[in-house]
């Protein structure tokens, strides 16, 4: 049998809400944008049936997406809510065996990061097994300097300012402008790249990454690909937010202070900075309890004494 595609599970799904659920108008209105922005988005991924979509390169990459955003914790609550009804309706109905979204939680602020952060040996793995020059080049501006992925693949040629050794957005979130200091590996690379391992199609395109075709790269191209190498070489899967998320977390743990690391990932506050460095502040938190346990022991081994 065929398997279903998108399109037409959320028509049986939207139709279902209207005619056996009854549900108010305004729920289906909620459902049907949800639901169908979430369409698109797969459709410019090149996702066309339900059973393609995958947790980690799009669940999971949703959710992440709308962290990066900085959209409302209610909102990303409320889509994530919707995906997750919709998934489970379509286990029941036989056309996926298992919602993808199972595992997608958002709680608390759990919405606003990423539980995992790459050490600077496993972000080299991912860099080394890179399946090729454009993905190497997109995964290290991740890696040393912290770009969203829509950033990274909306970068202009002009946007790599060699004589001043730095990456421009031109348009980034809240529409400001960003300059973000470049590391001498990044430059080199990007150097290189443009230079000789870009692609060089009939018609050129002033983007950065392109493909072969002269097309712009797109953020599945680079999620899917990321996630094969980061499961071969780590055991795990992971997304470009994940880089971005590390890239926040190895400056904290180097005491780089957080208003300047708020300026470099383009947040609007340091309140969302200090979300991205929850690791952090756990091992800070394992180290005083160790602290304390042992000054107890101190305690105990003098009242011993006595």
């Amino acid at each position: 049998m065929k398997p279903m595609t998108i399109k037409q599970a959320i028509t049986i799904y939207l139709e279902d809400m209207e005619i056996r659920q009854r549900r108010a108008e305004s729920s289906v209105k909620t459902y049907r944008n949800t639901l169908r922005r979430f369409e698109r988005l797969m459709d410019e991924s090149n996702v066309t049936f339900l059973p393609d979509v995958d947790e980690t390169t799009h669940a999971f990459a949703y959710r992440d997406e709308l962290v990066d955003q900085e959209r409302a914790l209610n909102t990303i609550k409320k889509y994530v809510s919707v995906l997750k009804t919709f998934m489970s309706y379509s286990v029941k109905k036989g056309w996926i065996k298992r919602s993808p979204f199972d595992l997608v939680n958002v709680t608390g602020t759990e919405a606003r990061r990423q539980s995992v952060v790459l050490s600077r040996e496993q972000l080299h793995q991912i860099l080394f097994h890179a399946h090729n020059a454009t993905l190497y080049n997109i995964y290290m501006i991740g890696c040393d300097a912290g770009f969203r992925i829509s950033e990274i693949l909306d970068l202009k040629i002009e946007d790599v300012r060699f004589e001043k050794n730095e990456l421009v957005i031109q348009c980034g979130k809240g529409n400001k402008m960003r300059e973000v200091p470049m590391s001498v590996r990044l430059r080199d690379s990007l150097a290189r790249y443009l230079q000789c391992e870009r692609p060089k199609p009939e018609k050129d395109s002033p983007y950065v990454f392109i493909m072969p075709r002269g097309t712009k790269v797109r953020a599945n191209y680079v999620n899917e690909y990321l996630q094969k190498v980061s499961i071969e070489q780590l055991g795990f899967g992971v997304t470009s937010h994940i880089l971005r998320h590390s890239f926040a977390t190895e400056l904290h743990n180097e005491g780089v202070n957080i208003t300047q690391i708020s300026r470099l990932l383009g947040h609007s506050s340091t309140e969302t900075t200090e979300l991205y460095l929850h690791i952090s502040k756990e091992q800070k938190q394992k180290a005083i309890d160790v602290l304390n346990e042992k000054n107890l022991k101190s305690m105990l081994d003098a009242i011993k004494v006595k």
